[in-house]
């Protein structure tokens, strides 16, 4: 599964995981999950010279992680906020280097709401050698966006909001705005029922191929979420998103 939920990680805190607060520096001054580390989200992007966003490459990513302590032998649990899709990116950034990594399905303001363990204890990380296995399955770029443009298997969802996608859009896209997939009450995602039946309504099936995109490939990365949890097998993050798409001059719609 693609998240936890406070249950579990609540008796886990302990145990051989690396907790990743992906939720700014300052939020995490004021106070944090027990364990957790902070990690930015502009930790885990690389700025293309077109300005698209993108994910940061082997090296950078066993330097940044193994700084934090992750190799695979642990498992790596992201937290965030509810309005704040930073998370997502993060945890598939992680996934793509080929860790196990999980969201945790709740906010934070939430888990404090629920009495779970809080501190303002800063830790300090033991740095592990961390190996970059790249899961190439869960990426995809314009190039091939553009080669399965007939294929009537493969869709292209735009995870921006209906303004967006009505003034430019990847030619064929279908709109999902990530919101409709976020939960209620502080929680990240709808149920995994809610999730499929919001895909079904607007006609996205779960035997399709899946590329979400939005800006910059931070909504996305939700929606990519929000796809596996939904049991959803062929999902990848367009990560350049429409910056990449119209500097590289592909058409609009």
């Amino acid at each position: 599964m693609v998240t936890v939920d406070s249950k579990w990680l609540a008796s886990n805190l302990d145990n051989n995981i690396v907790i990743l607060d992906a939720r700014g520096s300052m939020p995490y001054k004021f106070g944090h999950i027990k364990n957790a580390l902070p990690v930015g989200v502009e930790m885990v992007i690389s700025i293309a010279n077109n300005g698209a966003n993108l994910v940061i490459d082997s090296a950078a990513a066993e330097k940044l992680f193994g700084s934090y302590g992750i190799d695979n032998s642990k498992k790596v649990v992201v937290y965030g906020e509810q309005d704040d899709p930073s998370a997502a990116r993060v945890a598939w950034s992680l996934m793509y280097h080929g860790q196990d990594t999980a969201i945790l399905d709740i906010g934070f303001k939430v888990w404090q709401k629920l009495g779970l363990p809080v501190t303002r204890e800063e830790i300090q990380p033991k740095p592990s050698q961390f190996v970059s296995k790249l899961n190439t399955d869960i990426r995809i770029d314009a190039e091939t966006i553009k080669q399965k443009a007939s294929d009537p298997s493969f869709l292209v969802i735009d995870a921006r909001t209906p303004q967006e996608h009505k003034q430019a859009r990847v030619p064929n896209s279908v709109l999902h705005n990530w919101e409709d997939g976020v939960g209620t009450n502080g929680a990240l995602f709808l149920t995994d029922e809610e999730l499929r039946r919001e895909f079904e309504a607007k006609g996205i099936a779960p035997d399709k191929q899946i590329a979400c995109y939005c800006h910059s490939g931070l909504r996305a990365s939700h929606a990519y979420m929000q796809f596996r949890r939904a049991g959803f097998e062929n999902v990848k993050l367009y990560d350049g998103s429409i910056i990449d798409w119209a500097r590289r001059k592909n058409p609009l719609r």
